[in-house]
């Protein structure tokens, strides 16, 4: 019958109990054993130093872990083998329960940057969209003083008897408030600067602005800036004047007319001139302000938001929680394995007894 059967199986076999026993350990050979375990630190070149922080990397379920290796989250696996590769140096850990606690440890850092990294994330995302949110509605302002500027529109239409009820201060105030939008953001300075040259060029090369830009400069500017409209409406008025007088007895001559008509000429484009000048010095500051303004609002929210902040805090604190654990831990059993006394871990229970 084979040995396989099972009715052999249950048949004791005689020839076994003559078979020589393995013989006992003697306390000595124990003692000499942990004499020897307490005095190794695990290699000692840094060739095998490495190779032995690989070797835990590499086996290590913690450290196979613990790495995003692939993904839009991907991490980089060689700066968690140089951080463990770092601990091993430090801690020196012999055997599986010490190497645990080391992979345990390094697994901690890495979760405590990745907290960071979330922190880092959620504070840009607040600050790059709310930053943004934020100059939209004064960006939108100066599109709209923009558009009405180029549309003419009247703002309160006299034969509409809807807006009879408005007092003409209201009327105004919305005129200027209009007004103001537009020279006080860069885009809207950027469009009177064009429509100052453009007037400039005009006079430069037709000796006269064209109707619509004069009209164009005085809407945008009646309200806010009252002395150049009624100086260049004023140049203008003479200005027209002096082309169409026509030359009577006891008038100036024309050459004389002509020579005032420059002179006029000359006064408009100095005028220009100088409100080219503010302009641009208005344009600088706009621009200013608002760079002030934006690193204004990334400053406010350079903290992650209540919720995101709360998450965060817990996470860590868990993280916190592990890591000293396991700090303690592997300090408790190197001192054991090295011959000091240590007193066992204090372990409290709250909980009720029933």
């Amino acid at each position: 019958m084979s040995l396989r059967e099972p009715s052999q199986n249950l048949i004791p076999n005689p020839s076994l109990e003559n078979c020589p026993r393995k013989p006992r350990i003697s306390e000595r050979k124990i003692d000499a054993n942990r004499r020897n375990a307490q005095s190794s630190t695990g290699p000692k070149t840094a060739r095998g130093k490495q190779t032995s922080a690989r070797n835990a990397i590499k086996h290590g379920l913690l450290a196979r872990e613990v790495v995003i290796t692939s993904g839009d989250g991907k991490e980089d696996l060689h700066d968690f083998e140089r951080l463990m590769e770092g601990l091993w140096d430090d801690y020196k850990p012999v055997g599986t329960v010490e190497e645990s606690l080391v992979q345990t440890i390094g697994a901690c850092w890495w979760r405590k940057a990745r907290t960071l990294r979330a922190e880092n994330g959620e504070i840009r995302k607040r600050s790059d969209t709310s930053i943004a949110d934020g100059m939209s509605p004064e960006l939108d302002k100066a599109n709209l003083a923009l558009f009405l500027a180029g549309m003419n529109v009247d703002l309160f239409p006299v034969d509409n008897r809807a807006d009879r009820s408005v007092p003409t201060a209201d009327r105004w105030s919305k005129v200027q408030s209009v007004s103001n939008n537009l020279h006080a953001h860069p885009i809207g300075l950027l469009f009177q600067h064009a429509l100052l040259q453009v007037a400039m060029d005009q006079i430069t090369s037709a000796g006269s602005m064209s109707e619509k830009v004069h009209n164009k400069l005085v809407e945008i500017n009646q309200t806010s800036d009252a002395t150049f409209a009624i100086a260049l409406a004023s140049y203008r008025l003479a200005l027209s004047e002096c082309s169409q007088k026509t030359k009577v007895e006891g008038e100036p001559s024309e050459s004389t007319e002509n020579e005032r008509a420059d002179e006029i000429r000359r006064m408009m484009a100095s005028l220009i001139e100088d409100q080219l000048k503010r302009t641009d010095m208005r344009q600088r500051d706009a621009t200013e302000r608002h760079r002030l303004r934006r690193d204004a609002e990334a400053r406010r929210f350079s903290l992650p938001s209540t919720q995101a902040a709360d998450k965060i805090i817990r996470y860590e604190t868990h993280i916190d929680r592990q890591l000293y654990h396991a700090m303690d831990e592997l300090e408790r059993l190197q001192r054991l394995r090295q011959g000091e006394k240590v007193p066992p871990p204090l372990n409290v229970n709250l909980g009720r007894e029933g």
